[in-house]
């Protein structure tokens, strides 16, 4: 008989300086949805002093805390570890500033040669997807990256920027272990909806090996 591998689970970006309303849009997505990660994003170097207690919120959820491009950050917050660009300096890089034990992923984007190179060296997930969250028309292509990735590598895949519970059913049955939806998701007075679809369509879709 076939192997029934687990279901596909979230791995949700989030904003490193939230508004309160998007804390408790947070909470409520990690309280009831199967939520893995969540990644806090920034577009400055610096956090603002309640980047602990933000991470801090997370972990006391069971769900595990990455920053986003900044593994010195990551350290001194007590994050879990640090999501990159496919690059294996940064790579280097970060594993020593977080050490062993750490969970590093990289945005490979649809950069096969960059997903298994990072791979070999040690990252712990490879992500496929639009840079951009509003080229919709290259979920295609990741989904069958993850195809291509799910039948010949143990180490997990994202799939990024993916924007609705359709296209997360999808790369879901294609193999992908998490579907990240897109950052900007929190803006919309729907995101609790929004992120429940996607949950509820990735919970369905099963991987048969």
């Amino acid at each position: 008989m076939a192997e029934i591998k687990p279901h596909c689970r979230l791995y949700l970006q989030f904003p490193l300086r939230p508004s309160a309303q998007l804390v408790s849009r947070l909470t409520h997505a990690i309280a009831n949805t199967d939520t893995a990660s969540v990644l806090l994003c920034s577009d400055s170097p610096q956090s603002n002093d309640d980047s602990a207690s933000l991470v801090a919120l997370v972990q006391e959820s069971g769900v595990a805390c990455l920053v986003a491009n900044d593994a010195t950050l990551a350290a001194r917050i007590g994050a879990d570890g640090v999501h990159l660009a496919a690059d294996t300096t940064l790579y280097a890089e970060a594993r020593k500033t977080l050490g062993a034990e750490a969970s590093i992923g990289v945005f490979c984007g649809s950069g096969r040669d960059d997903a298994m190179l990072l791979a070999e060296a040690g990252a712990d997930y490879v992500a496929f997807g639009p840079g951009d969250e509003d080229d919709c028309g290259a979920i295609d292509q990741c989904a069958e990256l993850i195809a291509w990735w799910s039948e010949i590598f143990v180490v997990p895949c994202v799939a990024w920027n993916v924007g609705t519970a359709e296209e997360a059913a999808r790369c879901a049955a294609r193999g992908a272990d998490f579907v990240a939806p897109p950052l900007g998701l929190w803006s919309d007075d729907e995101s609790p909806r929004l992120i429940a679809e996607i949950d509820c369509a990735i919970r369905a879709s099963r991987r048969v090996a």
